[in-house]
């Protein structure tokens, strides 16, 4: 652009966004193994200040090599400036890790692109620090787990899937389920027994399966979801709702 000052960009190193799955080490793809053994930094996020997070406790279990592993938090909130002063933060704290052109990985649960923290971390990087050169590796999503675990389809010929978080407007939902073939619902938390109301009332409670802790040793499987009477379940869970079940 005319009359924009020219700016020298020193490169600072190379940091990897890697999707390290939904929650069993042995659903790390190749390539995440690779860079995993090969980082000089690990970055983990977590939303509190204290205890290890869950994408640590995977990566742990998924490389024999002495890692060197730094948690940045995130803060669980609706502020925008908060937010963004947070990500900032974070994006510092890696560029200063990246100089001398050493590299880093950035874990994330699932895919990188889907949900993550990971895709306003990148950004940030990409407006303040242009010289860290990025590469992002993607990797199996709570609801692929799902779907695998309980045998169940997402797509079919020329079927349309959608992919939903649950808000706190479920007018939102209602075209959606009656439109598309397959639904998935995520980030569901304490709103798991509002989504089960709405199924019921569109009599679409039996074509739905909820899958908890999908791909963990603590994984739930429950094709009933009448029966459920623990709110508790909505979290790290999806509800899988398929409206041609039999065809």
């Amino acid at each position: 652009m005319i009359g924009k000052p020219c700016t020298i960009v020193q490169v600072q190193g190379k940091l990897y966004g890697l999707g390290i799955g939904p929650g069993d080490p042995k659903l790390l793809t190749i390539r995440a193994k690779e860079i995993l053994d090969s980082a000089d930094v690990v970055f983990v996020p977590k939303a509190k200040d204290d205890g290890i997070s869950h994408a640590r406790a995977i990566v742990a279990g998924a490389t024999s090599k002495k890692k060197k592993f730094i948690e940045l938090t995130f803060l669980m909130t609706s502020d925008r400036d908060k937010l963004k002063s947070c990500w900032l933060g974070a994006a510092e704290r890696i560029a200063k890790e990246l100089k001398g052109k050493r590299t880093a990985a950035f874990v994330t649960l699932g895919d990188p692109f889907i949900y993550s923290t990971y895709i306003y971390l990148l950004e940030t990087l990409r407006d303040n620090f242009p010289g860290i050169a990025v590469e992002t590796v993607p990797g199996i999503t709570s609801f692929n787990a799902a779907a695998a675990s309980c045998g169940l389809p997402l797509l079919k010929g020329h079927e349309k899937l959608a992919i939903l978080p649950v808000t706190g407007n479920f007018n939102d939902l209602r075209p959606t389920l009656k439109t598309f073939d397959t639904v998935v619902l995520m980030k569901i938390g304490s709103k798991l027994d509002k989504v089960i109301g709405l199924l019921k009332k569109m009599r679409l409670v039996k074509n739905s399966v909820l899958v908890s802790h999908a791909g963990t040793a603590s994984e739930k499987i429950i094709r009933d979801l009448s029966s459920i009477k623990d709110e508790r379940l909505g979290y790290l869970s999806v509800v899988i709702v398929r409206r041609k079940t039999g065809e």
